[in-house]
């Protein structure tokens, strides 16, 4: 399954506010999710700072892409 919360890209467009999912990479809970990809192994999220506020880059948050074991987990 892929979902994503971005207008413009490919997945299941899940609505912000009524539905909330948990992202794992490879068992660790990853925040500031934009896609989760379960079957190709791929989270992209934003690139956060120390204090775990995300890094804007030209005006938009900058984004990461990391791959393994994807979990989807609903709430």
């Amino acid at each position: 399954m892929r979902l994503t919360v971005l207008d413009d890209h490919l997945g299941r467009n899940i609505q912000v506010g009524r539905e909330r999912y948990r992202i794992y990479l490879n068992d660790v809970e990853v925040k500031h999710v934009f896609i989760a990809d379960d079957i190709d192994g791929e989270v992209i999220a934003a690139v956060t700072d120390s204090n775990g506020c995300m890094i804007a880059e030209n005006g938009e948050v900058k984004r990461q892409t990391l791959r393994g074991k994807v979990r989807i987990v609903p709430l």
